[in-house]
């Protein structure tokens, strides 16, 4: 469901929510569009995503405020502060995207409730006061009392011609947009120590930023596969391109807007971010949770349509509103035997191969959850080097993660289930609360929820074990189910 509403207000004084900002005489009116869409919607939630053109002068700070019309309320929301009393919602900036410039834009999301009935579109918006209903008019008299020859009208003098915006100045909290600008968050494994850019090292690492300004495209050495979301947007697919890639074709309404970059496959050597003359980065504000998935294929997401974008730990990561990534790889056990890689020992390197060390100081997990044991069986290994392998291995992440909830998933084939649970068993009892066996039986059907009969789940069956393990690890991390 997607609704646009937009309006005029003639009034050249005008009182913008508490900022008390007042239009000059021959300034444009306040105006405001706003495009609310429902992207996604189950049984007692919904995801929203909303966002708001300034068409009048520019604003250093805003509200955007509606009324739900059945009952629905908010439950959680990014790059703004929602707060609701009764059916009214107010949207307030997150600080980093106050800043509107007349004909700027800046984009928004939340997941929110409903009675499974009926979710319709809100009526309408104000912004900062003002009823948003889609173009800015001016007119020459300063009184604050608007005439009826103030209304929309489709002939040209009826409307105002914007004077030329001058290119945005680089602010002191703006970034150039090269690999090692601060104002780039990068999540999950990269190697930054290369001369020639940054690399992304195992699966689903991604980066983000913000950026001001109307394009922006991307340097990549050699030829490379990759996804793209700008403005929290479908991630598109970008196949065997290099150099200096256009990601806006077309250009973006002038504003502060976000970008998500995740690699695929190729040559994933980052080499920086071109932006319009004047235009900088802005940091981007990520979540500040952060959830690993330990594993091999299920988890890296073989055989689903984006690989570790459809897999089950982007689905739920996504769906909880926290950073994420997967340190998986197809093939792999946990215990290295009869030449298959272990991640009692790989996961603490850089890469999925190679014997560089990761660096755990550049970031802590609040949760890791871990799906192994699938391919050990093939190895011939034995039920109880698997258990003593999956206890110290518990044992060594919690070094890493002192604070992070820890998951042991069953596998979804029932291989070393008991030993699985007497490895948790076995962290419990020396006094390590914070580690869970997450029980898997049932949860997916061979032959309707995989790709290849009953190995490696479609992304209908990622979906599934994300919905499953959402109440798990939500409440163990603190964050809400939507």
């Amino acid at each position: 469901m997607r609704t646009v509403l937009a309006c005029s207000v003639s009034a050249l004084t005008a009182v913008i929510g508490t900022m008390s900002h007042q239009a000059v005489a021959g300034a444009a009116a306040a105006g405001c569009r706003v495009d609310y869409t429902v992207t996604s919607q189950w049984p007692g939630g919904f995801t929203g995503a909303v966002t708001v053109t300034n068409l009048g002068d520019p604003v250093s700070g805003w509200k955007l405020a509606w009324s739900f019309t059945a009952g629905q309320t908010v439950t959680q929301a990014w790059n703004a502060t929602l707060t609701q009393n009764g059916a009214q919602v107010i949207a307030a900036d997150a600080g980093y995207n106050a800043a509107l410039a007349t004909g700027g834009s800046t984009a928004f999301g939340f997941n929110g409730s409903w009675n499974n009935s009926a979710n319709p579109l809100p009526l309408s918006f104000t912004l900062n006061g003002t009823p948003c209903t889609g173009s800015a008019t001016s007119t020459p008299s300063p009184t604050p009392t608007p005439s009826p020859s103030a209304s929309p009208s489709a002939s040209p003098s009826a409307s105002r011609t914007p004077s030329p915006t001058p290119s945005p100045t680089p602010s002191p909290r703006g970034g150039d947009g090269s690999p090692a600008d601060p104002r780039i968050a990068y999540t999950g494994r990269w190697d930054t120590g290369s001369s020639t850019g940054y690399v992304p090292n195992w699966t689903g690492a991604y980066f983000e930023t913000a950026f001001t300004g109307t394009t922006v495209k991307i340097k990549q050495r050699d030829a490379v596969n990759m996804y793209v979301s700008i403005d929290g947007g479908d991630d598109v697919f970008y196949a065997g391109v290099r150099g200096t890639v256009n990601l806006t074709p077309t250009p973006l309404p002038s504003g502060t807007h976000t970008l998500r970059v995740s690699y695929r496959s190729g040559d994933t050597v980052f080499q920086g971010l071109v932006l319009d003359p004047g235009a900088t980065t802005v940091d981007p504000h990520p979540p500040t949770k952060l959830i690993e998935f330990v594993g091999d294929s299920i988890t890296a997401g073989y055989l689903d349509s984006k690989l570790a974008l459809s897999a089950y730990g982007w689905v739920l990561g996504e769906r909880l509103h926290v950073r994420h990534t997967q340190i998986a790889r197809a093939g792999y056990c946990l215990v290295a035997q009869e030449g298959c890689a272990g991640q009692s020992t790989q996961y603490f390197k850089l890469g999925s191969t190679g014997a560089t060390d990761w660096d755990f100081s550049r970031y802590t997990a609040d949760a890791v959850v871990i799906n192994l044991g699938t391919n050990d069986i093939g190895h011939h290994v034995t039920g109880s080097a698997f258990q003593a392998a999956y206890t110290s291995f518990l044992s060594a992440v919690r070094a890493k993660h002192p604070r992070a909830a820890l998951f042991a998933m069953e596998t979804f084939k029932q291989r070393y289930v008991a030993e699985t649970k007497a490895a948790v068993a076995a962290r419990n009892a020396s006094g390590d609360a914070n580690v869970y066996y997450i029980g898997t039986e049932g949860w997916l059907t061979p032959g309707v929820d995989y790709a290849d009969g009953d190995g490696h789940p479609s992304d209908a069956g990622h979906i599934k074990i994300a919905n499953r393990l959402a109440p798990v690890i939500a409440p163990k991390i603190g964050v809400s189910v939507p």
